[in-house]
């Protein structure tokens, strides 16, 4: 048997096994939590705006300059996976370096990193955050993994390297140079060129340049082994826990783990600080002015909105894969 051919082979024996070992198990109930928490005006927006699948929902507001938590099954303390609204961090440390000197929006990926003569040389930093690179989504795209850990709950990111994130930029065409295609391995590049221009660590960058300033005292970087064994996980759409998206190498895409307290302060910083012209997303009618952003793993989905002309923010996270970005509206969209 050629050897690849056999290592195909393998790979979907694996995979089936895995798959009929969960149709084995049978899929676990997700059922909406219903003990409440906080704001009882909140509370009960969250109970008549939910979707199925939704489970333990925490979420806060800021509007006329009142901030407002409430959760169904968690509260403002209780710690989520933001999952690719990390990449706001991502954007607001470059802000910080470009206001410092230290870069610019214009400056291309081969000035920091080592990519040689290859297309990915001349991308801009903004094309990476504006998802106009052509860059592909993903560094490593072993559909084997890709589906094994997405029936089992894994960490698809586990076995990630810095070394495999640069191999993929220096592998790409660029196809689409100029469309926005979004792409994961884009930030995880943000997050090397960020640490080569200052000479730290991105998780050193988060602590000293957003997290500590701002008061973040529940907010970290998911980098592997840091995740307690007694915190918070999220649950599959089957109902199983899911693992910890620890990244080694692209955490700058979606690695962080934070509470609606510490986004509510992060929501005030951007406010008063933030550049929301790099990496955000324009809201759309019917709902009101402002840029948004989602983000989502395995075990959770989360959703932000803010629109710093009126300084309103609605941020919502639930601790399943079902997305919370239309109940994130709807809320938003009620604000006063």
């Amino acid at each position: 048997m050629n050897f690849s051919i056999g290592k195909l082979a393998i790979g979907f024996l694996v995979t089936a096994l895995v798959a009929s070992s969960l149709v084995l198990v049978g899929p676990h109930r997700i059922a909406l939590a219903t003990e409440a928490t906080g704001s009882t005006d909140l509370a009960q927006k969250l109970r008549d705006n939910v979707q199925r699948g939704h489970h333990n929902l925490t979420a806060f507001t800021l509007a006329n300059g009142e901030t407002s938590f409430a959760g169904l099954g968690a509260d403002e303390h209780t710690e989520v996976e933001i999952g690719s609204v990390t990449k706001m961090f991502t954007a607001e440390l470059i802000r910080q370096e470009v206001s410092e000197g230290n870069l610019k929006y214009d400056a291309r990926v081969g000035q920091f990193l080592d990519t040689g003569d290859s297309p990915i040389s001349d991308v801009r930093i903004e094309e990476l955050m504006e998802h106009t690179s052509g860059l592909p989504r993903l560094a490593v795209t072993n559909p084997f993994t890709g589906i094994s850990t997405m029936l089992t709950g894994g960490n698809p990111y586990a076995k990630e390297t810095k070394e495999q994130l640069i191999d993929a930029a220096t592998s790409s065409d660029l196809a689409g140079r100029g469309e926005e295609n979004y792409s994961n391995l884009g930030y995880g590049l943000l997050g090397l060129i960020l640490e080569e221009a200052s000479g730290k660590p991105f998780e050193q960058l988060l602590q000293e340049k957003i997290f500590a300033p701002i008061g973040m005292h529940e907010t970290y970087l998911m980098t592997p082994g840091s995740v307690p064994f007694d915190a918070p996980r999220g649950y599959t759409s089957r109902g199983q826990r899911a693992q910890p998206w620890e990244f080694p190498a692209s955490g700058a895409a979606g690695g962080i783990r934070s509470t609606p307290k510490d986004m509510s302060l992060f929501a005030n910083w951007l406010i008063e600080h933030g550049d929301f012209q790099h990496g955000w997303q324009d809201n759309e009618a019917p709902v009101p002015a402002g840029y948004w952003h989602n983000g989502g793993t395995y075990g959770y989905s989360t959703m932000l909105i803010i629109d710093p002309q009126s300084s309103k923010v609605a941020f919502v996270s639930n601790d399943t894969e079902k997305g919370t970005e239309e109940l994130a509206r709807t809320i938003f969209g009620e604000l006063d």
